[in-house]
């Protein structure tokens, strides 16, 4: 039985919830209270880079984003470390699954996060380069203390309710547009991509995360664009013969890469900053 958007939100929900029933049960301490929180999106600064969306790929590509939006949501925070963490077993794990991408997860594997901590359970559409460096911040959010060691979110169309809005995606889950140059070539480029259901396509699990979840803070998902053109060959884009940008196809090798780099644990990290809610 496929899994939906809305049957996956009311089953995360009930664990965020039925953990929060547990502090009536005897729960103290430090961990087990409850907290309220701010979740934030800010997009990660490339190795070496100062501003957002300028970056070198590791096929020697410089790339400088022009505009780059997308749609996420809902997050989930959890208490379970995630499999995909850095440790010499899993690095040999995610070595053997790198072989075998792109394959979708079992759905039960999902749910092995654990206890939900924290959740922001809305849509958002972000734009990557407004702001520059600075934190985009949704709002406040209902948690549970502790620590977070791994979180997910959907990648998906927009629904109906977010109107106007999603208006700059056109009916996308991520745009991306800009230029790639390396030594005489350049390229200009637009990249649409678009996740619909099952949940299965559209979800990003398992990214680690070492965050004390607590109240009066902001928790912050940062996008790393640079992550997710890995492997991408711009030279093998062909130029339309009237020019300008290459609208860059689904059967691209550009398109399939950024596809599967777009939904890895490594396509996003987290931090949190203490007292600024």
């Amino acid at each position: 039985m496929k899994t939906t958007r809305r049957g996956f939100t009311q089953i995360l929900g009930a664990g965020l919830l039925g953990g929060l029933a547990g502090l009536r049960c005897g729960l103290s301490g430090t961990t087990g209270r409850s907290v309220m929180f701010q979740m934030g999106l800010r997009t990660a600064l490339a190795p070496g880079e100062t501003e957002p969306g300028r970056f070198t790929t590791d096929t020697g590509w410089r790339v400088e984003l022009t505009a780059a939006r997308m749609l996420l949501g809902p997050i989930y925070l959890f208490e379970s470390a995630s499999p995909l963490a850095s440790t010499p077993a899993r690095r040999l794990w995610r070595g053997l699954g790198d072989l075998l991408l792109p394959t979708a997860h079992a759905h039960d594997t999902f749910f092995s996060g654990g206890r939900v901590l924290g959740e922001w359970d809305r849509e958002v559409v972000f734009d990557l380069l407004e702001g520059g460096a600075s934190t985009h911040v949704l709002g406040r959010a209902p948690g549970i203390a502790g620590m977070v060691r791994s979180f997910s979110l959907l990648l998906q169309p927009a629904s109906a309710g977010m109107g106007a809005e999603a208006a700059p995606l056109e009916g996308h889950s991520v745009v991306l547009e800009g230029t790639a140059s390396r030594q005489e070539q350049v390229v200009a480029f637009r990249v649409e991509l678009d996740f619909p259901p099952p949940v299965e396509l559209q979800r990003v699990e398992f990214v680690p995360s070492e965050v004390e979840l607590d109240d009066d803070g902001l928790f912050i998902i940062e996008p790393q664009p640079h992550a997710w053109f890995s492997g991408a060959h711009f030279d093998r884009l062909e130029a339309p013969a009237s020019g300008g940008p290459v609208t860059v196809s689904p059967e691209s090798q550009v398109h399939r890469a950024l596809f599967i780099n777009v939904r890895r644990h490594t396509a996003f990290t987290s931090t949190w900053e203490p007292g600024t809610a």
